[in-house]
């Protein structure tokens, strides 16, 4: 009968690394769909703050949140896109996305007159 202490051992470290790799993905995963629903929340306030003409105040706050923003009129719209970088750290996401990743949120708004 053969000795079979060490495969245990053997087969943890073989799966260990593409365990870390798997885990380190879904938190990168989380971390950008995070950080997408909190630019829909800015965006949200930075649409009220440009409703109410504070422009001042919109500059003070995407530089605090290090976030993009571009505002263009069209007519009766305004549109107001917010993009931010997002640094990958798992090696499996960086061959697919690279080593940042941009997400945008875009709303338009109606331009009372």
């Amino acid at each position: 009968m053969k000795n079979n202490k060490g495969q245990a051992l053997v087969e943890f470290v073989i799966i260990l690394p593409i365990f870390l790799l798997l885990v380190i993905s879904v938190i990168d995963f989380g971390n950008i769909i995070s950080k997408k629903y909190s630019l829909e929340n800015d965006i949200d306030t930075l649409s009220s703050l440009y409703r109410d003409e504070k422009y001042k105040e919109i500059n003070s706050y995407t530089n605090k949140k290090n976030i993009k923003v571009e505002f263009t009129n069209d007519g009766d719209l305004t549109n107001i896109v917010l993009s931010k970088d997002i640094r990958i750290i798992s090696p499996m996401l960086n061959l697919v996305f690279g080593k940042s990743y941009d997400i945008s949120v875009e709303k338009s708004i109606y331009n009372e007159q």
